[in-house]
């Protein structure tokens, strides 16, 4: 960007903001991208020792170490605001909502109104959950909209700035091999695995009102399957990129075969109802009814306090004719394309060779070729919210949700966040509810862990 910027962070000193966007505003700062940043001011209600510590360890500490008291309810807060805003006439202004979605309404419609009296370029970036259902999110949309155009407007997904999400977009649309096989004639069907070993760590206030399908599947899940089942858009420009992800989701055919389930314990939780029937795990089964994909089934799962930390997308390719397994004696595992984004952010295929010094017609053997990216690159791999943020100075708004996506996604889970659906009890530490498993297995395929 060659116009000099600000970047507000409101909610500056919580977990979000001292974690994930500080360090990351840093780093990128240090490393040359932001040649013209003025400022990094924070907002919270109080000043925390963590943040004082945090933005004192900077180099050029008084390019981050700018607090504003304010309360996103006060018009006080938003008259002081006003006062700095007034110093920096002609700058950009970047307005980063990390603070609780439920305040997200209020803090749009104060800021949305003094911004009116300015004519700085100004953007602002909206966290998820993006509403909790469809009516809120279009009442925020309609918010949104009121102060702010599209352009203007970076709901942000923090997956979609993992290596691995957008290394699915070049493996297929850089190579006419895998292009080619990419649909309902090659394709048996598709897994999509966000499984944390984790539990709601002291979030139990916020995380009962919301559950595993607002929290994730609504959001990070459905955005993954976008990424994987669009079709190749016509030119790389930011708004062709998301037509093709709205036309991919417009054609999600109604989620009928759901799990949800609640570890043992969760009721136990700090700031959780005692009888909640909040879910921490959900598993379901759905289509897409376009030509590329038609009746290849897309199974999704996740889910905390679970065995292990796993989240991948795993293409699982159609098996061989049976006569020429006859041929071979045996059956040879089915050819499968891994997307892993952690533990590790790597690609690994998976396909059939014959033995070492084996017969010429032998039963064939599991062979992977693997590209780790972190050793590839030989270093630590971008966070995220590096490349995300990155994004936003530079305008691009590529990796970034909009405003009828947001709206389709929430049609789509919308059946299924339906109170009479039952939530069956898992133990920590397992890989859910026993029903998950047979969501899939009773299509005879099972969860690739």
């Amino acid at each position: 960007m060659n116009r000099k910027f600000s970047f507000f962070i409101i909610g500056g000193t919580g977990d979000l903001s001292r974690k994930k966007l500080l360090p990351a505003l840093y780093k990128l700062y240090k490393e040359g991208h932001f040649k013209n940043l003025h400022k990094v001011y924070s907002l919270a209600r109080e000043e925390s020792k963590e943040w004082k510590d945090l933005v004192g360890s900077f180099n050029e500490p008084e390019k981050f170490e700018n607090f504003l008291h304010f309360d996103v309810r006060s018009d006080s807060s938003y008259h002081e605001l006003g006062k700095v805003l007034q110093r920096l006439r002609g700058q950009e202004l970047i307005f980063y909502l990390a603070l609780s979605p439920f305040l997200f309404e209020t803090t749009v419609r104060k800021l949305g109104r003094l911004l009116r009296t300015y004519t700085n370029p100004r953007k602002i970036v909206v966290e998820k959950p993006f509403g909790f259902d469809l009516t809120s999110a279009k009442k925020l949309n309609q918010i949104l909209y009121t102060y702010f155009v599209e352009e203007e407007i970076y709901r942000i997904d923090h997956f979609l700035g993992k290596e691995t999400v957008q290394n699915i977009f070049s493996l297929r649309l850089s190579n006419t091999i895998f292009e080619g096989l990419w649909n309902k004639n090659f394709v048996d069907h598709v897994q999509i695995l966000a499984l944390e070993d984790i539990g709601i760590e002291g979030r139990g206030e916020y995380y009962d009102k919301v559950g595993a399908v607002r929290d994730m599947l609504q959001n990070h899940m459905l955005q993954m399957l976008s990424f994987l089942a669009m079709e190749p858009p016509c030119c790389m420009h930011p708004e062709y990129i998301r037509d093709e992800k709205v036309k991919l989701l417009r054609s999600v055919r109604r989620v009928s075969d759901t799990v949800k389930g609640q570890y043992e314990g969760y009721p136990s939780e700090k700031g959780v109802g005692e009888n909640t029937r909040t879910e921490t795990f959900v598993a379901i089964k759905l289509y897409i009814d376009n030509l590329r994909w038609q009746d290849v089934p897309f199974y999704l799962m996740t889910g905390k306090r679970l065995s292990k930390k796993l989240s991948q997308i795993t293409v699982v390719f159609r098996e061989i004719p049976r006569s020429f397994a006859k041929l071979l004696d045996c059956m040879p595992k089915q050819n499968k394309i891994v997307f892993q984004t952690a533990p590790k952010n790597k690609i690994a295929i998976h396909f059939e060779l014959r033995p070492p010094a084996g017969k010429f017609i032998s039963c064939p053997i599991e062979t992977i070729m693997e590209y780790d990216m972190e050793s590839y690159a030989g270093t630590k791999l971008p966070e995220a919210y590096e490349t995300l943020i990155l994004d936003i100075v530079e305008g691009d708004r590529s990796l970034f949700i909009r405003g009828d996506e947001v709206e389709i996604m929430w049609e789509i889970v919308e059946p299924i966040m339906d109170d009479k659906i039952e939530v069956y009890t898992y133990k920590q530490g397992s890989l859910g509810p026993e029903k998950a498993h047979r969501l899939i297995e009773k299509d005879g395929k099972t969860w690739i862990l």
